[in-house]
């Protein structure tokens, strides 16, 4: 599990969702709808096989 392989928005998506930002917060910094993050978050966490963004924020810590 690499971030090698995520995209320069997926690695932005995790790096925002490890510093704790919510969704609303996530759309406005990224210029999306809060369906588009939510859409974002369910394939980032498909990708690295993940359950939810706690894993998420553990795995930016713990890969990056």
């Amino acid at each position: 599990k690499s971030s090698a392989h995520l995209s320069e928005r997926e690695n932005e998506l995790l790096y925002l969702v490890a510093e704790g930002f919510n969704n609303k917060e996530i759309s406005e910094k990224m210029y999306l709808s809060e369906g588009t993050v939510r859409n974002y978050l369910s394939a980032l966490l498909e990708k690295l096989e993940l359950r939810d963004r706690t894993q998420l924020a553990v795995y930016y810590y713990k890969e990056l």
